[in-house]
């Protein structure tokens, strides 16, 4: 029983966290911030995010290494092709 209460008290983390680097990334398109930079980071914040769903949400931390690294990669990979777009 310990375990699942660990396990809830993680998940419960990592939601708030995933609500605060949300409210983060709205208040720099409130303030106006625009720039590569603040694209950058507020890309690498969404990157952030997919990752830690995936990992705890997702259940991937479980999962064989050929899952857990798709979807990271595939994360990665629509990064950059995003940033490309945009910078190009």
């Amino acid at each position: 029983m310990k375990i699942k209460k660990q396990s809830t008290i993680v998940e419960t983390v990592v939601f708030l966290l995933l609500i605060m680097l949300t409210l983060v990334t709205y208040q720099v398109g409130k303030m106006g911030l625009s720039g590569v930079n603040i694209s950058l980071g507020v890309f690498a914040i969404a990157l952030f995010k997919g990752a830690l769903i995936s990992e705890h949400f997702m259940q991937l931390k479980h999962a064989s290494g050929l899952w857990r690294w798709m979807i990271l990669i595939w994360l990665i990979l629509l990064g950059i092709v995003i940033y490309l777009a945009f910078t190009a």
